[in-house]
Parts: C-alpha cells; sequence; structure tokens
C-alpha cells in the first residue's frame, strides 16, 4: 500500500481509503451483513488505514460496523467522520448547530467504540449556522482531544475560502471522477496553494466506472438511481477501472480514494490494482 499524507498537518493516510457508505446498507440493496464485515477485516489486512463513515450511512450502522470490527486496531488506523445530517422516522434534515454537534460527536464516539476521532468533518453545510459558530464549536471539541483534524465536504469555493480562515482545515471531500470533474475548475487549485488534502468520494462513479453491469432502477431503494449521472441520456465513453484510477492517482491534490468495498475480493482486488499502477508508474508522484 502507498501512503500520503492528508494536507500539511493532517495524518498520513493509505492512498486507497475504506468508503463506508454501502456499509451501512441503507440504500445499498447488494450488501450482505457478514460480507461487508469480513471486507473491513480484509481492508485492514490489506493495509487500509483510512476509513470513512458519516453517522447518516445506516443511521448508525455504519459506524457501529467499524467499531465492532475495528476496536482493538483503533490505534493502528485513521478514523474520519462527519457531522450535519439528522433524521427521524418522518424526516432528514440539516443542521450545524452547537448543541446538535456536541450531541452528535458523543453519539459517534459510542459507536466507533472510541475516544477521539482523527478526522472530523463537516457532511453538508446547512445554510443556516452562522459559520463562526460552527467553527468555534469544533475548535472547541479539538482542543480538548475529542477529534483531532477537522475537514469539509461538499462545499463551494466560497464557502471553502471562508471556513479556511476560520480553522486549520486538512482536509476537503469532494465527488471527483472521470465523469465528474467539476472540482477541477477551483477546488483542487484552492486545495493546492493552501495545503489542503483531497479525499475523493464516488471515485468509480458509484460504480459506473467498476466494471460491473447492473442497473439501479430495477432494485428497490437503490441510492444510485437518484444520481444524475444514472439520468444522463448520452453514452459513457468507454474506461477501463485501470484508467478511472489512474487518472485520479496521477493528481497531486488527491490524498486518497474513498471506496465503497463491502465484499472481501473487492477489496483485494482494488488493492492489487492500484499498487500496480503505482508500481508501474516511476513518473507519479507518490509522496
Amino acid at each position: 500500500m502507498i501512503y500520503r499524507k492528508l494536507g500539511n498537518n493532517g495524518p498520513t493516510v493509505s492512498i486507497l481509503g475504506y468508503g463506508g457508505w454501502a456499509l451501512g446498507e441503507e440504500g445499498w440493496p447488494d450488501v450482505e451483513s457478514s460480507s461487508a464485515l469480513s471486507s473491513l477485516e480484509v481492508a485492514f489486512e490489506e493495509g487500509i488505514t483510512l476509513y470513512d463513515t458519516a453517522p447518516f450511512y445506516g443511521r448508525g450502522l455504519s459506524e457501529k460496523r467499524i467499531g465492532e470490527v475495528l476496536a482493538s486496531v483503533r490505534h493502528q488506523i485513521v478514523i474520519a467522520t462527519k457531522c450535519g445530517i439528522h433524521w427521524n422516522d418522518k424526516k432528514i434534515w440539516l443542521s450545524l448547530s452547537r448543541d446538535d454537534i456536541l450531541r452528535e460527536v458523543e453519539e459517534s464516539l459510542t459507536r466507533l467504540r472510541t475516544d477521539f476521532i482523527d478526522l472530523y468533518q463537516i457532511h453538508w453545510y446547512d445554510q443556516k449556522t452562522p459559520l463562526r459558530e460552527v467553527f468555534l464549536t469544533l475548535k472547541e471539541l479539538q482542543k480538548q482531544g475529542i477529534i483531532r483534524h477537522i475537514g469539509v465536504c461538499n462545499f463551494p469555493l466560497p464557502l471553502l475560502r471562508k471556513a479556511s480562515t476560520m480553522a486549520p482545515l486538512v482536509s476537503f471531500q469532494g465527488e471527483y471522477n472521470l465523469l465528474k470533474r467539476d472540482v477541477e475548475n477551483d477546488i483542487l487549485p484552492f486545495c493546492r496553494e493552501n495545503d489542503i488534502g483531497f479525499l475523493a468520494y464516488s471515485p468509480l462513479a458509484q460504480g459506473l466506472l467498476a466494471g460491473r453491469a447492473f442497473d439501479p432502477f430495477s432494485r428497490a431503494k437503490d441510492v444510485r438511481k437518484h444520481h444524475p449521472m444514472y439520468r444522463r441520456l448520452s453514452p459513457f465513453p468507454a474506461v477501463t477501472l485501470h484508467e478511472a484510477l489512474s487518472f485520479l492517482l496521477e493528481k497531486k491534490e488527491v490524498s486518497s480514494l474513498l471506496i465503497s468495498m463491502t465484499k472481501p475480493h473487492h477489496v483485494k482486488q482494488n488493492v492489487q490494482l492500484i499498487e500496480k499502477i503505482l508500481n508501474h508508474s516511476p513518473n507519479m508522484d507518490l509522496r
């Protein structure tokens, strides 16, 4: 496994990260519980050190599974989770109020079976809580040692620029793949200029670039049917899995690719492919 530093002052993480969304099962009908748990064990054995999750993934199930399987190796891994999305039986809403963040972080600590979180990220900005209040709360948690590093996800550039003046951000997490390259226009240059590590989610476009055929519209409650990529009328270019991953790995700003891998053999396949790409690319900057 190859490892890169997350920003200037963040932790060192595996270039292949374990994306925990599908681990929560909700919205991913092809996930089988025992296989999902085994995939976490195999991921650690294969040298994956970054595990990205969120309370909303499976309404806490993703965090619980990471805590259950990886508690014994807690100090050998980097756990990244998030705040800002809330739910009950009737609705889902965003809130980053101080009280909600403090409650959320305690719930995440319990589910993850840990007393600190390596990387705590704003999942989505709620458009109503003053950004200053949000980051004062996060910096307080950081000072207490409850969270070690702060990151943001899905921020547009003006909001990211403002956030970077309020806290020492080590990471930005955004959707990035061969089919969705918006971040190249502004976010990636900003991250590069400000030493912020970029975490790429959906690097395989939620399976479209993985070489595995499936139809999300034929499945009940498949979250992918809501993604605009699955609704486009024009055909996708023919791309191999090797090309899809190579495209991202060559970007110096990208610290880690977050891929959901709930089957052990998919973990091994992705690790082998990434190591093959990197080992046969002498000009690629591996730092």
